[in-house]
């Protein structure tokens, strides 16, 4: 759905003048712009009003105006079993291993011919042979220690863990071991894994042993490999560089995927009483269908000095959103390892990532977080304690 030049356009108009219509129910990704304010944004008719036509072409043609990045928190969201055309990365990796629906990650316009027509190629994940793990991962060390504080792991942890994963796996499908004495984790927190996993590796889905909705597809363990507590802390590192750290912060940008319902409630309860600080924005992308579902928890954020984008996501937000700060110093604030990772080849600057009450803090201190979250620290320090018993007793 993002406007990339007049050939993407001619190709969606042309279809829809032709009478071209989608055989199968089909949502639209996040585009190119907020629809209603992609003008009070200030971003140029050069980009602003092909987009509004490619969005619409595609509305003609029969799809949902979803404009959403996160298709599977809608009503009408896919089940389990379900052959799907999704491209969008985080969406196919979540509805693959978490829903347990079946779907390539699919090339611009190929999406399209599988809507088209109703078809998709009998290939790939769509294959029960295709979905077996064939890597194993143990993250039971690390998990010790980001449940450490007790009431389930922090949300930082998840995307980290999800970034880390992808990285070990690379192409070959991962199941990772760790986590079956976990309590559920929630949706929320897998849209995290799942974004971070599908920025990092090249494998279309996941299983977590005892959680996601796929394990059950190769019953035998997998020889396993392990992720310590030393592979979160070098994402970390690589997502939250040392420079940014208490470093002022211009922008605070959530949303990628796009915001649950959830999500704006547990924004609301953390800025609640508390006061936005003026050199800080705070921009929130999400659908407009979870505007209005949270709209009691949108009025608030919005009272605090939350902007919220909608139709569009962060992917494909440069000037009138992320515009060069005025202090050289000030950094980005995220939670999402997505955008913490390919931001700087989106807009050239390097964000940090903290968990969603670290943003909520930056967005009311105006500073990033000054160093790692409490767990991973303390993990770390536990470690170099073992480590240097070790070799105390060695001796």
């Amino acid at each position: 759905m993002t406007y990339i030049g007049p050939g993407g356009l001619e190709f969606a108009e042309r279809l829809a003048a032709m009478g071209g219509t989608f055989a199968v129910p089909t949502t639209t990704n996040a585009c190119g712009v907020d629809r209603r304010d992609w003008r009070a944004l200030g971003i140029p008719k050069a980009h602003g009003l092909p987009s509004e036509r490619l969005a619409d072409a595609y509305v003609r043609l029969g799809a949902a105006p979803s404009f959403t990045c996160a298709p599977y928190l809608r009503d009408d969201a896919p089940v389990r079993g379900e052959h799907l055309g999704y491209s969008e990365s985080n969406a196919v990796v979540y509805v693959n291993s978490v829903i347990g629906a079946r779907t390539q990650k699919y090339a611009d316009y190929m999406d399209v011919a599988v809507a088209l027509t109703g078809r998709a190629p009998l290939a790939g994940a769509h294959l029960d042979a295709n979905r077996a793990a064939t890597v194993g991962i143990d993250v039971a060390g690390a998990v010790a220690v980001g449940t450490s504080g007790g009431g389930g792991a922090p949300d930082d942890f998840y995307a980290l863990l999800g970034y880390a994963v992808g990285l070990r796996a690379g192409a070959a499908v991962p199941v990772v071991y760790g986590l079956e004495g976990a309590a559920q984790i929630g949706a929320d927190d897998l849209k995290a894994f799942s974004a971070a996993f599908g920025t990092t590796a090249a494998a279309p889905l996941f299983h977590i042993a005892g959680q996601t909705a796929c394990e059950g597809l190769g019953q035998d363990r997998v020889p396993a490999a392990t992720l310590d507590l030393a592979a979160l802390r070098r994402s970390y590192d690589d997502l939250a560089p040392e420079e940014a750290r208490g470093a002022p912060v211009d922008l605070v940008a959530l949303g990628s995927p796009h915001f649950s319902v959830t999500e704006l409630a547990a924004l609301a309860a953390l800025v609640a009483g508390s006061a936005r600080h003026p050199s800080t924005r705070l921009v929130v992308t999400t659908s407009r269908a979870v505007l209005d579902a949270g709209a009691a928890d949108a009025a608030l954020l919005r009272a605090f000095g939350v902007d919220f984008v909608a139709d569009t996501c962060w992917c494909m937000l440069a000037d009138g959103v992320v515009d060069a700060p005025a202090d050289p110093a000030a950094t980005i604030v995220t939670n999402s390892a997505k955008y913490a990772h390919y931001a700087p080849g989106l807009v050239g600057r390097r964000p940090t990532l903290a968990s969603l009450g670290a943003c909520a803090a930056a967005a009311t201190t105006g500073r990033a977080p000054a160093r790692p979250p409490a767990w991973l620290a303390t993990g770390a320090r536990l470690a170099a304690r073992r480590a240097l018993s070790t070799l105390r007793r060695v001796r």
